[in-house]
């Protein structure tokens, strides 16, 4: 059994917790609320305010998976740069560091066009890859670490873009242009960081890097249309060849991880109902 100390306890956090929880790991966990699944030891604290309230015992594996509190530059710098290294400043001073996986966001790749992958270098434009990407540079050179960029999730309980499909059904909004869509589902996300710690804890040669993406980028429109040929709707017509970054994973292609969700209609048949 592995220590394991999960920093962020929302639903990716708390999918995983429950993962490794169920192949015998002890689990502890920060977050800012109250809140845990069974059997989670929580330490319930602001990493950005105040000392950093740890474990007593030595901590195998630190999986990092925050959220701003703010969509915001200084919310971003606060929850994925600040918050991380405080954490890793306190831990340091009771052990050596143990490996780090680290949930970060396909965002660093800003506004690339064409086929992008791991060996793609990053190049953000907004303020959220930018901090996204000096947060990876941050951690990588205090720990050995994974960074895990993850395309749209979607998944349970998020519905943002069914309930867009509806609105340009009902004429109460507009069909944006044509581009490329990347996304993979909640489970996969769960899986993915499952199967890396997993690597971690048995002493597997582990990436520094991994994107975390479905494999089968679509082009928006189609999947509007299809999202809304489900639901018994129709949208306005639409054409154009899509732009923006088509993404892939070497990792995932490369049998690192088998996806439970390959592709956006195998993922959304089961929230069709919901």
């Amino acid at each position: 059994m592995s220590h394991i100390l999960i920093a962020g306890l929302g639903d990716l956090g708390r999918g995983l917790a429950q993962a490794l929880l169920a192949d015998g790991h002890r689990i502890s966990a920060i977050r800012r609320g109250e809140g845990a699944p069974a059997g989670v030891e929580l330490y319930r604290q602001d990493l950005f305010e105040g000392a950093v309230m740890l474990p007593p015992d030595p901590v195998d594996l630190v999986v990092i998976i925050m959220t701003p509190s703010e969509y915001s530059e200084a919310g971003y710098l606060r929850a994925y740069v600040r918050a991380p290294l405080n954490l890793l400043d306190a831990l340091v001073a009771r052990q050596p560091l143990p490996p780090v996986l680290f949930v970060s966001s396909t965002a660093v790749f800003g506004d690339l066009q064409g086929d992008v992958d791991e060996t793609t270098p990053p190049r953000p434009v907004r303020y959220n890859g930018q901090v996204m990407l000096a947060a990876e540079e941050e951690i990588s050179v205090r720990a050995l670490a994974t960074m895990v960029r993850f395309s749209g999730i979607y998944g349970p309980g998020r519905q943002r873009l069914l309930r867009k499909v509806e609105k340009i059904a009902r004429g109460e909004d507009t069909l944006p242009v044509a581009s490329w869509s990347n996304r993979i589902h909640r489970d996969d996300c769960v899986g993915l960081l499952r199967e890396l710690a997993r690597r971690w804890l048995d002493g597997e040669v582990v990436p520094p890097l991994v994107v975390g993406t479905d494999q089968c980028p679509a082009c928006n429109h189609e999947v509007y249309r299809w999202l809304a040929e489900q639901r018994g709707l129709s949208l306005p017509a639409a054409g154009g060849e899509p732009s923006g970054k088509r993404l892939h994973s070497r990792f995932i292609e490369g049998g690192g991880y088998r996806l439970r969700y390959p592709d956006f209609q195998a993922g959304y048949r089961p929230l069709l109902n919901d």
